[in-house]
């Protein structure tokens, strides 16, 4: 882990040279077969071929590091690389370009280290935003779950600054906060740190902060409680009024 002490960049040049092997076995499953898991929540032969194939790296280019996909649980020691293969599986299965690899490599349990989220649909990669200064605005526009908007979880907002969107897959949604594509990202049902990891990574990094329960998050964990809003600090104390 030393290297990654030195170079911001560490993660996302190791994963530069996967991009190609990645890419090709996105090409493999252009549609989704799936199975049911005992949460009865779907995967892919997708997921489990790219967490293999992530899992190699991992274990060629950062040995002594925790490996913990969703689809490979591990133990839970530090430095940690918290890999979610397939974020948006949904999206994938109905055929929507709006899914993710996310990688959050953590040196110890404070919540700091390196994202990397890449969507091979699209072709986005996102590893090394910049960071964003706060600029007040009579509108702020953010991204929320299509499942969750379709459960009817959001409150009107009409009479806020605030307007939201659907958006599929919430690794992807925080990269594209992290490049100022949104303002805010809202969730209101709880998050595995897989899911999360390389999203807030990024936003860390381009100056946003991430909010669990009220309280800003200074540590790992392996579950966040709802609500659960990233933005900038200026927004988080009327965003927590709407969604509190």
């Amino acid at each position: 882990m030393d290297n990654t002490q030195k170079n911001l960049n560490y993660l996302a040049n190791i994963m530069i040279n996967a991009r190609a092997n990645i890419d090709r076995l996105v090409h493999q499953f252009p549609t989704a077969s799936f199975k049911l898991k005992e949460d009865q929540t779907p995967v892919t032969e997708l997921d489990l071929r790219l967490s293999e194939l992530i899992e190699e790296v991992a274990l060629r280019e950062l040995p002594g590091v925790t490996f913990y996909s969703e689809e490979k649980f591990s133990d839970w020691s530090f430095p940690l690389l918290a890999l979610d293969p397939l974020d948006g599986t949904q999206e994938y299965i109905e055929g929507r370009d709006e899914w993710a690899i996310s990688l959050g490599l953590f040196r110890d349990s404070s919540f700091q280290g390196e994202g990397w989220v890449y969507n091979p649909r699209t072709g986005e990669c996102f590893s090394d935003p910049a960071l964003r200064k706060f600029k007040p605005r009579d509108l702020y526009r953010g991204e929320v779950s299509r499942s969750e908007w379709k459960s009817g979880f959001f409150k009107d907002t009409q009479k806020t600054p605030f307007e939201v969107q659907a958006v599929g897959s919430i690794a992807y949604k925080l990269a594209r906060l992290s490049a100022g594509k949104s303002d805010f990202v809202v969730s209101l049902r709880p998050k595995h740190i897989w899911d999360i990891a390389g999203g807030t990574l990024l936003c860390h990094r381009a100056g946003l902060r991430f909010y669990a329960g009220g309280k800003e998050v200074t540590g790992v964990s392996k579950l966040y409680r709802p609500p659960l809003i990233w933005c900038h600090p200026e927004l988080f104390s009327e965003l927590a009024k709407i969604y509190p």
